[in-house]
């Protein structure tokens, strides 16, 4: 599936676990949209949601993080 393709859909939804993924999840939404890191250009899109735990969002700046959820869900 290319770029284009993912973005011509009407929703976008991520899903994003793990430690392993915290600078890459960085690079996508922590900066600008780069082609050294072909996610960000996710932040294009009006209707994309990333679901992220704390370990992947563990470098996003605070402002960056969006709603956190609590360890009980709410």
């Amino acid at each position: 599936m290319s770029v284009r393709q993912i973005l011509d859909a009407r929703e976008i939804i991520c899903v994003v676990p793990d430690a392993r993924k915290a600078r890459a999840v960085e690079a996508c939404f922590g900066g600008e949209v780069s082609p050294m890191a072909p996610a960000s250009i996710l932040q294009t899109h009006a209707n994309t949601v990333a679901y992220l735990d704390r370990d992947s969002a563990a470098l996003l700046a605070p402002a960056t993080r969006g709603d956190v959820l609590a360890d009980d869900g709410s």
